[in-house]
């Protein structure tokens, strides 16, 4: 597999060259996104690949003639998987002109800073902010996410579960906004079916630790049928191999998106211990948009596309395509999100970049994005979408096992 830093990397250094241009500031026509994703910190193996699909939409914008006859111009901010670090580069985006911001990635790095975002009026769209707390949290319209609720995930997860028999279930998770969500969210589909399914216990660890044998210990004690991991690569590593120690890894566990794709058997020393036990993430509906999402990836950067590279692919183009309506202001851009994203009577559907004519004139779009068809709802969250049912195959090699669909 070809290291997707290098590729983002390369891409940067050409959409950098392409947005400037050569000129010293963007054209008060210009739109200018920021995109704020983890390139260090516990989910830097994620962050590049995630700008992967954010590059492939600006530069088909581009490509395309823009938005208001002028090229989109990107800047990159650094999250960090920290609040301290994402608030810095937000400032920074924000002094750049940043209308719209692609991020953060982590739902606790998005609450931190979120608010930042909707003072100085620009707009965040998160690709991968999962967590059920967004819901509840009053935006004003300059917040949404292309990605789930993880009331949905957990939801997916318990059938999983339930369709491989599982009776008993421990969860061992981040004590987060991502985890306690998606935690609760499992636990709550699990035992609704009322059939005699238990959750024996759940137990959090500070993400910041790095010693987890007792959490082990009590996770595993109950002698479960499964249990449960929500997780993220460095910490996770100390809980795996405290599992693996233990002799807890006998027992199945099961994974969400925190650690698809982050190598866990070779990162952690694992000795494919991990080999045939599965997972959920967000994913993408099968269709023609999909496909020409998947084609012209391959094309740009060489390989399948990376894990929420479709959803960033969605934040971008939504926000340009409510730019191309409305204005390239954080409150034009926020005006307009829901109805670009989702249908109304009369609405022309339409994939990617043949998107943007439509909506620079005026016509009413249903956009069917890389991910899905989105649909926002008015607090912002996707209300139709699709989740992959993954396993780790052998080693460090996962694949998807089926996908489901939920539509609004």
């Amino acid at each position: 597999m070809k290291n997707r830093k290098a590729l983002a990397l390369i891409a940067i250094l050409a959409i950098i060259a392409v947005a400037c241009g050569g000129s010293d500031a963007a054209s008060d026509d210009a739109l200018v996104l920021g995109t704020l994703m983890p390139l260090t910190g516990d989910l830097g193996f994620l962050g590049p690949g995630i700008e992967t699909g954010a590059i492939l939409a600006v530069e088909q914008i581009n490509a395309a003639g823009g938005v208001n006859g002028e090229d989109v111009v990107w800047v990159q901010g650094d999250s960090g998987t920290a609040p301290d670090v994402a608030a810095t580069s937000l400032a920074t985006l924000i002094s750049e002109g940043a209308a719209g911001v692609m991020g953060a990635a982590a739902s606790g790095i998005s609450l931190a800073i979120m608010q930042t975002a909707i003072d100085a009026g620009v707009v965040m769209v998160s690709p991968s902010n999962t967590s059920p707390q967004f819901t509840k949290v009053k935006n004003n319209g300059f917040y949404a996410r292309t990605a789930p609720s993880d009331l949905l995930q957990g939801a997916v997860l318990a059938q999983v579960l339930i369709e491989d028999g599982v009776k008993s279930l421990s969860i061992i998770s981040r004590a987060d906004s991502y985890g306690r969500g998606l935690a609760e969210a499992t636990a709550s589909a699990f035992e609704s079916e009322k059939d005699g399914r238990v959750v024996n216990t759940i137990v959090y660890h500070d993400q910041n630790a790095t010693e987890f044998s007792s959490e082990v210990t009590q996770v595993g004690k109950n002698n479960s049928d499964a249990i449960v991991g929500i997780l993220f690569p460095s910490t996770g590593c100390g809980v795996l191999q405290a599992a693996f120690e233990q002799g807890v890894l006998e027992t199945p566990w099961y994974f969400t998106d925190g650690v698809r794709g982050a190598n866990l058997d070779s990162e952690c020393g694992l000795n494919g211990a991990l080999n045939g036990y599965k997972g959920t993430a967000p994913g993408s509906t099968a269709g023609a948009a999909l496909d020409a999402f998947t084609k012209a990836y391959k094309d740009r950067f060489g390989e399948d596309p990376a894990p929420y590279s479709a959803q960033a692919y969605d934040a971008i183009m939504i926000m340009a395509l409510s730019a191309a309506a409305n204005g390239v202001t954080g409150a034009d851009i926020a005006s307009g999100l829901v109805a670009v994203s989702g249908y109304s009577e009369g609405d022309t559907e339409c994939i990617g970049v043949d998107c943007l004519a439509l909506a620079a004139d005026g016509t009413g779009i249903d956009y069917k994005g890389a991910s899905g068809d989105i649909n926002l709802d008015e607090q912002g969250d996707p209300t139709a979408s699709t989740y992959d049912v993954w396993k780790i195959a052998s080693g460090d090699t996962e694949e998807v096992i089926k996908s489901i669909d939920f539509g609004s």
